[in-house]
């Protein structure tokens, strides 16, 4: 597999991001930023944020929306006190969202539903501390949907609802159904090697998860079957990635690695799945 570098020496990249009004996004957790690449490479802007970005979603509204682990996980050269919880980023201006009993916010989506769903796995060394959670942007209420779990990590949802949820210390990616106005386990897609980070979903349904102690991006059918293995062929540690471009036809991925954003070249040319698409 091959790939080519849009911009590196950023810091420990994370959350990439393609908008609806068709820019790059992702974070550079160690330097307390959101920065915008140019798709033909390099950096077009930045935004300080503070703490230790580390997943991005975007509303309807068109506001991006910051996981924010208030430097818990790594320190930060950001000089902006910023506390853990999640973030609104609208026109320029940054706006703190206290989540009451936050410990380290890691990534998110917007849900189906509105919501803004973010995974808290827990401070380090908090084992089995995990918690899945939705915010509604709307009242600011915070609710607690699973808790217990091993490293809860990127999420997505497909277009009937489904929410795929890593679990990184399990190395799995655990499948969840709606019954009863609750989440229940619905199988789960079995990492070869390492745990997975960051997800996205492609138009077939298809699954990438981001491995980053295995050096490879790892694609599953539907049905949690393992489809394709992308591998580095060097040093890159995957954190997370994202489709991105008009078509949604780039693949493109966050290599904490030298601090870089990877646009990855694929055997086929699947569009990925618009991250807004789903069942409420």
């Amino acid at each position: 597999m091959s790939s080519h570098t849009l911009a590196a020496g950023i810091g420990f990249t994370e959350g990439p991001l393609w908008t609806r009004d068709d820019r790059l996004l992702v974070v550079a957790m160690s330097r307390g930023l959101v920065v915008e690449i140019d798709l033909d490479g390099g950096v077009v802007a930045t935004t300080e944020v503070g703490g230790g970005p580390n997943g991005l979603a975007e509303d309807s509204d068109g506001a991006v929306w910051v996981a924010q682990n208030g430097a818990a996980l790594r320190p930060s050269r950001s000089t902006r006190p910023t506390p853990a919880g999640l973030q609104r980023l609208d026109g320029g201006r940054v706006t703190d969202v206290a989540i009451p009993g936050a410990q380290a916010p890691n990534d998110l989506v917007v849900g189906p539903d509105g919501r803004i769903w973010f995974t808290d796995p827990g401070l380090p060394g908090h084992t089995g501390a995990g918690r899945l959670r939705a915010l509604d942007p709307g009242t600011g209420e915070s609710t607690t949907h699973l808790d217990g779990l091993a490293f809860p990590n990127g999420l997505a949802f497909g277009p009937d609802g489904t929410l795929h949820l890593a679990l990184t210390d399990a190395g799995r990616v655990a499948r969840y159904r709606w019954s009863d106005e609750r989440l229940v386990s619905d199988g789960a897609a079995v990492l070869p090697a390492g745990g997975p980070d960051g997800l996205a979903l492609d138009a077939e349904g298809r699954l990438y998860a981001a491995a980053p102690d295995a050096d490879a991006v790892f694609v599953f059918e539907p049905d949690g079957r393992r489809y394709r293995d992308l591998r580095f062929p060097e040093p890159t540690f995957p954190t997370n990635l994202c489709f991105a471009g008009p078509g949604l036809d780039a693949l493109v991925v966050t290599a904490a690695k030298g601090g870089r954003v990877l646009v990855v070249d694929r055997a086929d040319a699947v569009p990925g799945l618009p991250v807004t698409t789903g069942a409420a």
